[in-house]
């Protein structure tokens, strides 16, 4: 190993040069003339010859001072490593430079006694603080790790002391070990420059929690591909880096625990007055089994349903199921209980659901008839407004479904108020004003549905013209083209296929249920080319896989073009009532359900609602109780509505609401990772085979109590002793200078 490593650095190259700046104006003042004899000349060459060799020296000797004192700034700013066999490794300076990466997920959070895993990792943090020297110019970085890795420190150990101090809890996020090592990895290619290693000393704090080691494929991968954590790991070893850890998690290799992985509606939510079931899913992470659990139910804050206990298996789950009914429609909050343990984040979880007011439904009938076995709309009608006694319907207090019918010519009827209604349907109906067009346009842009469905009345030609636009912005979301019909005795069409994960299909998604689908005759259908901004949501069993059922947005609001009927003439669907009612009935309640935004998001997630009215004085009310005003400016959707968005604020888990000033507030779930509750550890095998890059601490010294080692630095600077150099160069060139001046003026 050679004197000095790690000199590739941009100060050290422009000082050298400029050290050769001295020398340059030496040479340049001994350019010679021609000489021109003059007889007077002789007398001072002959004094000069006598003089000059002492001349010469006195300059050399102030010339080497002065590159000296450039040269060594240069090698003082840019900081030189000498190694440990160095021969100047008596006069190096060993100052530390120390990265600390705590972990800080929910998980370590857990308390096996009166500490919590957390508390343990901030104390051992403050102890590693302590061992540094300020005065030797010891420095450390802190990396708060969590979802997302923060540096919370990055300069003196004092400071790091006082922002160590400030932190109580840990976070209510998972650890992504791969984003804490990924800045570990810039903070490391930041210190190494262009040397190819590195002398930071990297210590990870951790409760060891296996899920956090996990591999897992980069967003987008594809297998085969390195896995982030991989990655960074690599990315750490090219640098000769160790990242050393330190566990200080619980004792036992599984620690029992009980969470709550999941609280959802086990049945649909009809509306107001209907009743629904809700599951609370329990989960035992421990070894054993936990008999007798308490699961509690709060609906809306003030309204406790008697407990259910449950019998929860080992490494299993089991669940409690709640009968709730909902006296009014809108936003309700859900907060499921278990009796607290030792890690308390997962022993409660908010959900937020949305009870649906009964769906407003105008059909336009394109063909009336008496009898409702010839009109579509009468189906339609039957199917959305059921008689009272209905089972369905019984103990309810509202239908799920208001209906009204009229004629295509009352559309232009300025009595009829458009916005009463969720979702208009044009059965059969052609011949649409202009006027009616743009009505149209306006009423499905502020968040409407419209359905269109097909018959003999429709002309094609006149529908795409008003309705179709080339390049997708027309309300239509296919070009018609001509109609397929078949005769009954020669056959029929079937749905193909569908889309499985669309609302529309719920019902149907179920094996069993299936059939009722995709086994019923279509005997006519018109031809459709879908827009590129359309989804085809099922298809026909045709030779060109014609499109059935046809989505696409329309700002705010759902257009669906059904290119058959429900008229039993081009289909018996209308005969088959266990298949009518639920496609109708999922159908109609997707389409009136507005595009907003979640209620419920994950930890960390963006709060977000949507308004109809202008949001005044917004803010923000958290779990624990605290309000903040929100200064994101409320972006504007349509004439009558705004999107709030408070960014960074579910920091943790549990309800928060978004209140204005003179309307109600808005209530939202952040909601707590179940997986994070899994408190099984890695064995000290498992770090090694892990990566070369992971070294754990021997377990001894920590149980001992007794003071760790900390290894001796391969490398020292010289910095220190270089500066002075340069200060005593300086100071040797100002004396002998001016030395130099007073006696060649005497002279």
């Amino acid at each position: 190993m050679g004197f000095f490593e790690g000199f590739v650095h941009p100060g050290l190259l422009i000082g050298t040069t400029l050290a050769a700046v001295p020398l340059v104006i030496h040479l340049l003042n001994r350019q010679r003339y021609k000489p021109m004899p003059w007889a007077a000349m002789r007398f001072v060459l002959a004094a000069y010859k006598k003089t000059r060799r002492r001349a010469q020296l006195e300059n050399l000797i102030l010339l080497l001072l002065r590159m000296a004192a450039v040269a060594l700034l240069a090698l003082a700013i840019a900081r030189p490593f000498i190694g440990e066999r160095s021969p100047l490794a008596a006069l190096a300076q060993s100052r530390r430079d120390v990265v600390l990466v705590l972990d800080a997920s929910a998980s370590t959070g857990y308390r096996a006694d009166v500490e919590s895993t957390f508390e343990a990792l901030v104390e051992r943090a403050k102890e590693l603080v302590l061992e540094l020297d300020g005065a030797r110019d010891d420095r450390v970085r802190v990396v708060l790790a969590g979802a997302r890795a923060k540096l919370i420190a990055w300069r003196r150990p004092d400071e790091a002391l006082s922002v160590l101090a400030t932190l109580s809890a840990p976070s209510d996020e998972g650890l992504d070990l791969a984003a804490a090592l990924g800045e570990v990895v810039r903070l490391v290619e930041e210190e190494a420059g262009g040397a190819g290693t590195t002398a930071l000393e990297i210590r990870l704090l951790t409760d060891l929690q296996r899920r956090n080691f996990a591999v897992e494929l980069p967003e987008g991968g594809v297998e085969g591909a390195a896995p982030v954590l991989t990655q960074q790991l690599e990315a750490l070893a090219k640098f000769g880096a160790r990242v050393r850890i330190e566990d200080l998690g619980p004792r036992e290799p599984l620690a029992p625990n009980l969470g709550i992985e999941a609280l959802e509606l086990a049945s649909p939510l009809l509306g107001p007055g209907a009743a629904c079931d809700v599951a609370v899913s329990v989960h035992n992470f421990g070894p054993t089994v936990r008999a007798g659990v308490r699961v509690t139910l709060v609906v809306d804050e003030d309204q406790k349903l008697p407990y259910r206990p449950i019998d929860v298996p080992a490494r299993g789950s089991a669940k409690a199921v709640f009968p709730v009914v909902f006296a009014t429609s809108g936003p309700h909050v859900l907060t499921a209980r278990i009796e607290a343990d030792r890690l308390a984040v997962d022993d409660s979880r908010v959900q937020v659901v949305s009870v649906p007011a009964a769906v407003r439904v105008l059909l336009v009938d394109g063909e009336p008839a008496p009898e409702i076995e010839n009109d579509e709309t009468g189906y339609l009608a039957a199917v959305l407004d059921p008689p009272r006694d209905d089972e369905v319907l019984a103990g309810s207090q509202s239908a799920p479904f208001e209906a009204r019918v009229i004629e295509p010519h009352e559309l232009r009827d300025p009595s009829i108020d458009w916005s009463r209604f969720d979702v208009l349907v044009l059965a059969n109906v052609d011949g649409l004003s202009n006027d009616v067009v743009e009505k149209l346009e306006r009423w499905t842009a502020s968040g409407g549905a419209l359905i269109l469905t097909m018959g003999k009345r429709v002309d094609a030609q006149n529908l795409n013209a008003r309705l179709f636009r080339p390049d997708g912005s027309g309300l239509l979301p296919a070009e018609l083209g001509g109609r397929v019909a078949l005769p009954r005795r020669a056959g029929y069409h079937r749905v193909r296929d569908f889309a499985l994960d669309h609302a529309a299909f719920a019902f149907f998604t179920d094996e069993r249920w299936r059939p009722l689908l995709t086994e019923v005759p279509i005997y006519e259908f018109a031809l459709s080319r879908p827009s590129s901004n359309a989804r085809v949501l099922a298809h026909l069993d045709d030779d060109l896989a014609s499109p059935l059922l046809i989505e696409k947005s329309y700002d705010r609001g759902k257009v669906f073009l059904w290119t058959t009927s429900i008229d039993p003439e081009w289909t018996r669907l209308p005969e088959s009532p266990r298949t009518l009612v639920p496609l109708v009935h999922e159908w109609l309640r997707y389409a009136a359900r507005p595009s907003t935004t979640p209620r419920n998001v994950a930890v960390g997630g963006a709060l977000v609602v949507e308004v109809e009215s202008f949001p005044r004085n917004p803010s923000v009310l958290d779990p624990q109780g605290g309000r903040r005003p929100l200064e994101s400016e409320p972006e504007p959707l349509g004439p009558s509505a705004w999107r709030v968005t408070a960014l960074g604020s579910s920091e943790r888990a549990g309800l928060y609401r978004i209140e204005f000033e003179g309307a109600e507030s808005e209530p939202l779930a952040a909601q707590f990772d179940a997986r994070e509750g899994d408190l099984e550890r890695l064995g000290a095998g498992e770090i090694a085979a892990l990566h070369p890059v992971f070294e754990l601490q021997d377990d001894g010294a920590r149980s001992s109590g007794d003071e760790r080692e900390q290894p001796e630095p391969a490398k020292g600077e010289l910095w220190r002793g270089i500066a002075i150099a340069c200060f005593v160069a300086l100071v040797a060139e100002t004396l002998w200078a001016a030395w130099l001046g007073r006696r060649r003026s005497r002279a």
